[in-house]
């Protein structure tokens, strides 16, 4: 089931009238900079957009101490990253930071990519379980997601290892 749905939402994504996904990610961004758990965190946690993926980048102005993922013998794990840090892309096409201090343990607000999110909160990813172990071993205060609407789905049921999200954003495109 959850094959399928990654299947769906990938094709949906692609097929996305690029104005309208540059709005949605910066009202997306807009939703996140209001959110006061955002407001009070200072080291945030997200991801560099593959293709088609949430731009949430524009977050990178404002006074927050930002941390990247890098998959590091099967495990996650977030370097803070700044203006002139590197990015390279993975093996699995990520772009991850080169370098930087890991502060797993210091993040408060983590955004996690989904292709599908549950109305209980729980995410559909790209199937490695890299976020869920992270999740499991360095759970932030603040766990959120963010999709566009067609991506809320409760056509799955998670699996026992599946961590759940605090809360998300979503947007219509």
């Amino acid at each position: 089931m959850k094959k399928d749905i990654r299947i769906q939402m990938m094709a949906l994504r692609k097929n996305l009238d690029q104005e309208r996904k540059r709005l949605a990610d910066l009202q997306l961004v807009q939703h996140i900079q209001k959110d006061p758990r955002y407001q009070q965190s200072t080291v945030v946690g997200l991801f560099y957009p593959m293709p088609q993926e949430i731009d949430l980048l524009p977050l990178l102005k404002d006074r927050k101490r930002f941390v990247f993922p890098k998959v590091i013998e099967n495990n996650l794990h977030f370097y803070e990253a700044h203006s002139d840090s590197v990015f390279v892309k993975s093996a699995f096409g990520v772009m991850e930071p080169t370098e930087g201090p890991i502060l797993d343990s210091f993040i408060e607000y983590l955004i996690v990519p989904a292709l599908a999110i549950s109305t209980a909160g729980y995410r559909i990813g790209y199937g490695k379980g890299f976020y869920d172990r992270f999740l499991s071993d360095h759970r932030p205060k603040h766990v959120m997601g963010v999709i566009y609407s067609f991506q809320e789905t409760d056509a799955f049921s998670p699996h026992e290892h599946d961590q759940p999200l605090d809360d998300y954003f979503k947007v219509t495109l």
